[in-house]
């Protein structure tokens, strides 16, 4: 993956874990269907193929204002590269 380009997935939000949340809780994801939905439409060509399924790869990161997360585009040299295609298979839903 390339450093120069971070891409963040619309309608996925991440937040530290809360002060009274035990130790095993490493922090709260909220997706919002919709805008998730509206996003991978728009971003088809991050999608990658496991099985015969379409899936979106994240990495959970830590910045300097909490957990996020972004779309993780590293592709083993060899393979096709990850790219917000528009043209590229339709989503399954």
């Amino acid at each position: 993956m390339s450093n120069k380009e971070k891409i963040y997935p619309k309608g996925v939000m991440c937040f530290d874990k809360h002060e009274k949340a035990p130790d095993f809780v490493v922090g709260t994801v909220v997706i919002t269907p919709n805008d998730l939905i509206d996003w991978l439409k728009d971003n088809k060509g991050l999608l990658t193929d496991y099985n015969g399924k379409k899936q979106l790869k994240l990495q959970l990161k830590k910045g300097d204002k909490g957990l996020y997360a972004e779309v993780d585009t590293w592709v083993p040299s060899g393979k096709q590269s990850i790219s917000p295609d528009v043209n590229s298979d339709p989503l399954p839903f």
